[in-house]
């Protein structure tokens, strides 16, 4: 009873660290989402919450180490909790580079690092957890020797007596010397077998393990590597199915529509897809008229829309269209001939996603603008 006792709190030991566990992978890989960037921090006197935003990883590290510390085979609970949450990123790794890669990569240079940054600090975590616990640890923690209770090893205490000792003369005079016995007869075959039964289960349960192991890696290595990733044109119809994906019963985009959204408008900006292209054949390669009417209307408004990260005042380009989700926007602007009936040029926007990025970009617009305008 005490044994199962004993089991299950390792098991609830366990679980509470791998929970650490990913709350520690999480604060690693969007630690923005936690505290977001915002330009007010440098006016602020005093302690600030950025000032604790580069230590916001001890947090679940520490609690991790307090539910560890809590019971016997602390390696054991530590490790299994770090490998499978290790393991589990490196075999959702593939999928999420495929489907959700927003979740991976960051997609501006301003954002956190994601589950890429995050997977990584956690494997050097893990193998700093090895060096420490495994190395350094064992070396400086040494329990007692083991003491040795054997015939061998013991000594009489009348040996010890100070009162029978006697000198070298008397000892080269008169030395004691012990007859070794030795035990003659025929071999017991039957225990030879049995021994030699017993070293091929161990033998043979070794390479069972072994064989085991090798496999797994090499599954899980065939995985990463040969997991089909989508190439140019696949992604873009992934994302070009998914940037009109909605919140339920809102007319709001989800996030990662708005992700897909601003890679869609990339594509179309870097490779100048639009140039020649009327407005009503733009929004056909768009597939807007897949899009109910209503969701079709706020996408495609083209009104005077203010962004945090632009001043559009002295902008003379039309907002073709607007994904957003309430927080983060990706806007597709277009510059048409004289006429207006044909795109000339495609400029992509984003605004939202870091709030210091966006009133970097804005000021530095605004000072361009002034610039123009005083010659």
């Amino acid at each position: 009873m005490l044994a199962m006792l004993l089991k299950l709190l390792i098991a609830l030991r366990i679980l509470l660290v791998t929970c650490g566990t990913l709350a520690l992978l999480y604060v690693l890989s969007f630690p923005d989402s936690i505290i977001p960037d915002n330009p007010m921090y440098d006016f602020m006197e005093g302690v600030t919450a950025m000032d604790f935003k580069p230590w916001l990883w001890l947090v679940p590290l520490l609690c991790m180490e307090f539910f560890d510390v809590l019971g016997p085979r602390r390696n054991l609970v530590w490790f299994t909790s770090l490998f499978a949450v290790l393991l589990t990123g490196v075999i959702a790794w593939p999928v999420l580079e495929a489907s959700y890669p927003e979740l991976l990569y960051p997609t501006f240079a301003y954002e956190d690092g994601k589950l890429s940054t995050g997977l990584g600090w956690l494997a050097v975590i893990t193998f700093g957890s090895i060096l420490f616990r495994g190395v350094l640890l064992s070396f400086l923690c040494q329990g007692p020797e083991r003491s040795d209770d054997s015939e061998l090893n013991s000594v009489d205490s009348a040996v010890l007596n100070p009162s029978t000792a006697r000198t070298v003369r008397e000892i080269a005079a008169a030395p004691v010397r012990v007859k070794p016995r030795f035990l003659f007869g025929d071999a017991d075959h039957g225990l030879i077998e049995r021994f030699g039964v017993f070293m091929r289960k161990l033998v043979f349960r070794h390479r069972v393990r072994t064989g085991l192991f090798t496999a797994a890696a090499v599954l899980l290595l065939s995985w990463f590597c040969f997991y089909p990733r989508p190439d140019d044109r696949q992604a873009l119809r992934r994302d070009l199915a998914r940037m009109y994906d909605r919140q339920p019963k809102s007319q709001v985009a989800t996030t990662p529509a708005v992700h897909a959204a601003y890679r869609v408008m990339k594509y179309i900006s870097d490779h100048e897809v639009f140039a020649g292209f009327s407005r009503p054949r733009a929004e056909k390669w768009l597939q807007l008229d897949k899009v109910p009417a209503r969701y079709r209307n706020i996408l495609r408004d083209e009104s005077d829309r203010p962004l945090a990260s632009v001043d559009d005042a002295f902008e003379s380009r039309t907002r073709f269209l607007t994904v957003s989700d309430g927080h983060r926007t990706a806007v597709l602007f277009i510059r048409t001939n004289e006429q207006g009936d044909v795109i000339n040029i495609s400029e992509v926007q984003d605004a939202g996603w870091n709030a210091v990025a966006d009133d970097l970009r804005r000021r530095f617009g605004n000072d361009i603008d002034t610039r123009i305008l005083s010659r």
